[in-house]
């Protein structure tokens, strides 16, 4: 796209005549001096730098002036702008900028008349020159711009005759530069469009998140030039503007993140408000994340009312950006809101499918870790279950046959819920079994454990467990609690026993110590361990279920089969929840002592 400002080259010496056919007749009046064919001089081009080129080229020989600006008036008539041929600047241009009711320029474009000034005046942004002349370009009673003519080649100043021949020139050079600007403006919008239609087209395809902002990022090249850009999406949760996409920032800056109000792109994010900034240096909301930057326009990203997030370019040239740039930007910034949702929900989708698959292994991998029928034990009856509140959960249970007489009987809860604790609970079951096979004690295998979950767990990820050993033969259940609900031992004769000796839950403390514990049992006894998802569970008033519901159920079913005693805890959990349903893992795991 070519630049709105005018490329203006001036010849190295003051023509003797005027481009074109346009020539200058010795002892003509000014407004004889009209090259014969003025208007199709000046409509001989509706490239805007070309035709200000050629005006500047124009006026010089008119006038005989040493140095010709052309001044042309941008956002909204607030600035004046030029360009002038400067050999020292980078690309042997330099941009002229003036507020536009700053000094005699300024006057003349906001009086709308003309000066002629002579010797210590000053006109523009050079200090002293020898004369000077300047005239507005008026047309429809508004101005575009200004003509100022510095130092006449060979007189000590400008005179009536110049004067009067630069104003008669200057309403049909207004109505070129009119012409050129709607010429400009009405190709830069079909180009708009058509880039729109292919942006459209082009976002269309189904592309992940990261894909679709780096084709925002090309398309947008297209039409507005940037040395640096960046796509920031909005994180509620953080409340942080974060940079997705970014060109031209320096490696430590490409994923910037602003806090909601703090630099241009987050106060954009906080107000909802386009902004486009002349100065950046001059403009305290700017974060200097590039010394080179001069001025910079932000957009916000706006998807169904909401703000997702800001558009932000930034140009090494100052004022670079003007109202067309934001309207475009704007319609731009719609059309990528579209594409980026788009592509949030793609990977919401491929996340979710991902996420299944894992979820499929982890459930097969739990489903190998819990046991799927009793074990035969003269003397002892035996029943469990796992409802897992998610796919996959964070509880676990488990009967291990030590000798032909003893079982040990393994209950936990992890910390967390989904694939990370079930991983956790591999972890936990692959230790425990580990250490029951070393015979070590009831407290020496937890210690280790314990010491295994702490090195091998992130700080604040911990099991709570409860482990024991049942002899059937010699009727005494020996057992250690790791920080875990208290199971219930319910005796023959009516005494109700909670088993909590035991330490703290595994993977807190790296030194825990745990004690262990022995209690007779008896014919009749009824062990019933379990995790919070029981006792927690609760209904629409926020009432939970209980030990003492727990305990009253047990002793009205103590004398039915441990599967029974299991399902009957089960359906009176999930009656007391009723339209809550569960809200975590629910485990049983119930023995009882027969003849």
């Amino acid at each position: 796209m070519p630049s709105d400002l005018p490329q203006i080259a001036p010849p190295a010496t003051v023509p003797a005549t005027a481009p074109t056919a346009c020539t200058w007749r010795e002892g003509a009046s000014p407004r004889d001096c009209r090259f014969r064919n003025l208007t199709d001089f000046f409509t001989s081009t509706l490239e805007l730098d070309e035709l200000i080129q050629a005006a500047a080229a124009f006026v010089h020989g008119l006038v005989r002036a040493e140095r010709v600006r052309l001044w042309l008036l941008r956002r909204g008539g607030q600035r004046l702008v030029a360009r002038e041929f400067d050999p020292a600047a980078p690309d042997g241009v330099s941009e002229l900028m003036l507020l536009s009711d700053a000094g005699t320029v300024g006057r003349a474009a906001t009086e709308r008349r003309t000066f002629v000034l002579g010797p210590g005046a000053t006109a523009g942004p050079d200090g002293a020159f020898r004369s000077a002349l300047l005239v507005p370009l008026l047309r429809r009673g508004a101005c575009l711009g200004v003509i100022e003519c510095l130092d006449k080649a060979g007189a000590d100043g400008f005179g009536d005759d110049d004067r009067a021949a630069l104003e008669s020139v200057s309403e049909d050079l207004a109505v070129a530069i009119e012409n050129a600007q709607l010429y400009y403006d009405t190709r830069r919008k079909s180009l708009e469009r058509a880039v729109l239609l292919e942006v459209g087209r082009a976002l269309a395809l189904p592309l992940d998140l990261t894909q679709t902002l780096e084709a925002i990022m090309d398309q947008l090249r297209r039409i507005v030039h940037y040395d640096a850009a960046a796509i920031y999406l909005l994180d509620r949760e953080t409340h942080e503007v974060v940079s997705e996409a970014s060109r031209g920032y320096p490696p430590r800056f490409q994923d910037d993140s602003l806090k909601i109000g703090e630099g241009i792109v987050g106060w954009v994010a906080k107000t909802g408000e386009s902004v486009t900034v002349a100065d950046a240096r001059a403009d305290t909301r700017y974060v200097a994340a590039r010394p080179q930057t001069r001025s910079e326009i932000a957009c916000p990203i706006v998807s169904r009312g909401r703000i997702i997030g800001v558009f932000n370019l930034e140009n090494d040239d100052l004022d670079a950006y003007h109202e067309g740039h934001l309207e475009f930007l704007k319609t731009f910034a719609s059309q990528a809101a579209a594409a980026i949702e788009r592509a949030r929900l793609l990977d919401q989708a491929m996340q979710a499918r991902n996420l299944e698959r894992e979820l499929e292994i982890a459930r097969g991998i739990q489903a190998s870790f819990l046991p799927t029928t009793p074990p035969t034990m003269q003397g002892l009856d035996l029943a469990g279950l796992n409802i897992p509140y998610r796919d996959v959960g964070g509880d676990y249970y488990d009967w291990i046959r030590i000798v032909d007489n003893q079982i040990g009987l393994a209950i936990c809860d992890v910390s967390g819920k989904g694939v990370a604790a079930a991983l956790l609970m591999a972890a936990f079951r692959a230790s425990l079994l580990a250490e029951i096979r070393n015979h070590y004690a009831i407290r020496r295998i937890l210690q280790k454990v314990n010491r295994l979950l702490f090195e091998s767990t992130e700080p604040g990820k911990f099991v709570t467990a409860f482990y024991g050993v049942l002899d059937a033969k010699n009727r005494v259940f020996t057992f250690s609690n790791a920080g875990h609900n208290p199971p219930l031992l319910l005796h023959a004769d009516g005494r109700a026993e909670w088993l909590t000796e035991g330490g703290l839950p595994l993977g807190v403390l790296e030194d825990s110590s745990y004690e262990e514990r022995p209690t007779p049992l008896a014919s009749g006894d009824v062990l019933v361990l379990y995790t919070d998802g029981v006792t927690e569970a609760a209904n629409e008033h926020e009432e939970e279920f209980g030990v003492e519901r727990l305990e009253r159920l047990v002793r009205e079913t103590a004398r039915r089969p441990a599967a029974e005693i299991v399902e009957a805890i089960r359906t009176q959990v999930n009656a007391f929840t009723g339209a809550r349903h569960l809200n975590d893992d629910l485990t049983l795991l119930v023995a009882r002592l027969v003849d």
